[in-house]
C-alpha cells in the first residue's frame, strides 16, 4: 500500500475567528461524501501550525487525482476546501510477461480470446505458438496478438495479416497411367504405383523401355486421375529415342556368332550395349555390357553361356 504524507498549512480563517482553535480537520480524494463525511484526522487543537497526516491510497488507480482538504475549528465551523494535485506511481519491481492471447478478424474482450502459454515468464519472450485455424474461410484474415505481465496490465493489441489455404483433399492422387506411341484409351494404359509417385521426386519416375526398339522414334505420355475421378491432361514427351554411344542392334533372325547379323558388322564383345530387333541364338560363350531384348526371343544353345557384363 503507498502512503501520501500531507502537510496542511493552515488555515484560511475569517478574521473574527483568528483566535479560535482548530480541532479536527477532515479529507477526502477526488469525491466528496459532504461536509463531516469524509475521512476525519485528529489534531492538537492550535490557534494555527503544521498539522501533519497520512492519506490511504489503498484502491486508488494508477495515474492523477486530486487531495481534498477541510478543517473544523472550536465553535464548529469548517472552513473552504483546498485542493492538492497528486500522483499513483506504479510499483517500480520488475514486470514479466505471463499470460496471451490471439483472436482473428473480431475481439471478443480483453481476456476472452484463446490463450497462449508463456513459458517461461520473463519481461522479454522469444516464442512460438500455433493458432487454430478451425472453422475459418479460406482467403486472408487478420490474426490479433496481446500479453499480459504480472501486475494484471495488458500491453497493446498487435495485428497481423495471414492467409488461410485450403488443404488439398485426402489420397488426392488416385491413378497414374502411362503409354508410348498409341493412346490405348483413358484408364486403359499401363498403370504406375501411386505411391512411387508421391513419397519420391515426381520428375524422376522409373519407366521399363524392354519392348521399345533401339535408336527409334517414340512418344512417352502419362495422366493422374484423383480422388474424385477426374482425369488429368494427357501430357509427356512426344519423340525419344533409346540410344547409346555404343550400342549394336541385331538386323536380322541369327547367330550370335555371325558378324553380319550386327549393324556394326562385328560380334559384340565387354563393351557393346545390345538392343535385340530381331529374335536371337547364342551359340558361342558370348559377352556384352547390357543387354536390351526388347520382347525379342534370345535362345541359348546347350553347354553356351551368355555373360553381361556390367549396365547401360
Amino acid at each position: 500500500m503507498k502512503l501520501l504524507t500531507g502537510i496542511l498549512l493552515l488555515l484560511l480563517m475569517q478574521g473574527a475567528a483568528r483566535a479560535q482553535n482548530i480541532t479536527q480537520l477532515e479529507y477526502f480524494v477526488d469525491t466528496d461524501l459532504g461536509v463531516g463525511q469524509n475521512t476525519r484526522v485528529n489534531v492538537t487543537p492550535s490557534a494555527d501550525g503544521n498539522f501533519p497526516f497520512t492519506v490511504k491510497t489503498t484502491g486508488l488507480s494508477i495515474g492523477m487525482h486530486k487531495l481534498y482538504i477541510r478543517t473544523k475549528n472550536s465553535d464548529g465551523k469548517w472552513s473552504i476546501t483546498a485542493r492538492r494535485n497528486f500522483e499513483i506511481i506504479p510499483n517500480q519491481a520488475k514486470k514479466t510477461i505471463v499470460a496471451g492471447e490471439y483472436f482473428f478478424d473480431t475481439d471478443p474482450g480483453m481476456g476472452a480470446a484463446a490463450k497462449i502459454t508463456i513459458s517461461p515468464q520473463d519481461s522479454v519472450i522469444m516464442q512460438s505458438f500455433t493458432a487454430q485455424v478451425t472453422g475459418l474461410q479460406p482467403g486472408y484474415h487478420k490474426l490479433y496478438t496481446r500479453f499480459k505481465d504480472n501486475q494484471g496490465n495488458w500491453g497493446h493489441t498487435m495485428r497481423r495479416n495471414v492467409e488461410v489455404i485450403k488443404s488439398p483433399d485426402s489420397n488426392y492422387l488416385q491413378s497414374v497411367e502411362y503409354f508410348i506411341g498409341s493412346d490405348p484409351g483413358v484408364g486403359m494404359a499401363t498403370k504406375l504405383s501411386v505411391a512411387s509417385i508421391v513419397e519420391n521426386d515426381p520428375n524422376n519416375l522409373t519407366i521399363p523401355f524392354t519392348c521399345i526398339q533401339a535408336d527409334s522414334l517414340q512418344g512417352l505420355y502419362f495422366r493422374v486421375q484423383d480422388a474424385k475421378g477426374n482425369w488429368s491432361l494427357t501430357t509427356g514427351y512426344a519423340n525419344f529415342k533409346l540410344t547409346d554411344k555404343g550400342v549394336v542392334t541385331n538386323v536380322k533372325n541369327g547367330l550370335w556368332s555371325d558378324a553380319s547379323t550386327w549393324s556394326n558388322g562385328k560380334v559384340p564383345d565387354i563393351n557393346t550395349a545390345v538392343y535385340l530387333s530381331h529374335d536371337l541364338t547364342v551359340d558361342v560363350n558370348g559377352v556384352c555390357k547390357f543387354l536390351n531384348m526388347q520382347c525379342r526371343k534370345l535362345t541359348v544353345n546347350a553347354n553356351r553361356t551368355l555373360r553381361i557384363a556390367g549396365t547401360d
